[in-house]
C-alpha cells in the first residue's frame, strides 16, 4: 500500500488506555480522559467481516508519516466511512436502524419522551469513536438543551443520558461497572467511568 492510498484508509477507534497499556507502547496514539485514540486501516473481507489492522510504530517509519498526519487523516475518514448513528433506546430495542443523522435529525430525535439515547456508527462497529467526531457532542447538547452523562457501553457504542434528579453519577458508574464484569467481553470494555458533557463549555470530563 502506498502512502497516498493509505491516506484515504486510516481511521481511528477508542480503547481503554490502562487495559491496553502494553499495546500503546507499540502503536501511535492520543490520550483523552482514560481512553486512547488508536489508528487502524481496514483490509479485505474475511468470514463476512472486514479485517482491521492497527497501525503500529514500525509502519510510521515505513510510510514516513507522523502521528499528526495519521490523526488528520483519521478525523476526516472515520466520520465519512463510518457515519454517526444516534437514536433513542426505544427505537434500538424495536430493531430500528438509523441512517446518518444531521444536526437537525438529532434535534428531532431528542424531542421524544424517552431521555436515553444510543450513540454509535451506522455499522455499530467500533462506534464509541463517535464521541470524538467533530460537533457530535455539541449537536446532542444543543438538542437536549442539557448537560448529559455518557455511559461507555463498549468500544462499539455509548449511552447518552441527559442530567436528571432520578439518578446520580455514582449510581450510573456502579451500573457500568456491573455490566462490564457480567456482560461485556473483556476485549470490548471501554471504561468503568461515566463521562460528563457540559453543554455550556462544550467539554467532556470524567
Amino acid at each position: 500500500m502506498h502512502t497516498v492510498e493509505l491516506k484515504d484508509k486510516i481511521l481511528f477507534q477508542v480503547i481503554n488506555a490502562q487495559r491496553n497499556r502494553m499495546l500503546l507502547e507499540q502503536v501511535p496514539h492520543e490520550r483523552c480522559l482514560d481512553l486512547a485514540l488508536v489508528f487502524y486501516y481496514i483490509g479485505e473481507w474475511e468470514n463476512g467481516r472486514k479485517k482491521v489492522f492497527l497501525f503500529n510504530n514500525t509502519q510510521m517509519g515505513e510510510y514516513n508519516v507522523d502521528k499528526g498526519e495519521l490523526r488528520e487523516w483519521a478525523m476526516k475518514n472515520t466520520p465519512r466511512l463510518l457515519p454517526v448513528s444516534f437514536h433513542s433506546m426505544t427505537d434500538l430495542l424495536r430493531g430500528f436502524q438509523a441512517s446518518s443523522p444531521s444536526a437537525g435529525d438529532i434535534q428531532q430525535i431528542c424531542t421524544g419522551q424517552v431521555p436515553m439515547y444510543v450513540l454509535t456508527n451506522v455499522k455499530m462497529f467500533l462506534g464509541a469513536a463517535c464521541l470524538f467526531y467533530p460537533q457530535v457532542l455539541s449537536s446532542i447538547g444543543n438538542a437536549v438543551q442539557s448537560d448529559f452523562f455518557i455511559l461507555p457501553s463498549s468500544i462499539h457504542e455509548c449511552i447518552i443520558l441527559p442530567v436528571s434528579e432520578t439518578y446520580t453519577r455514582q449510581g450510573l458508574e456502579k451500573i457500568v461497572y456491573e455490566v462490564n464484569i457480567t456482560q461485556v467481553p473483556e476485549q470490548e470494555i471501554l471504561s468503568d467511568h461515566v463521562y460528563f458533557y457540559q453543554n455550556s463549555t462544550g467539554k467532556i470530563s470524567k
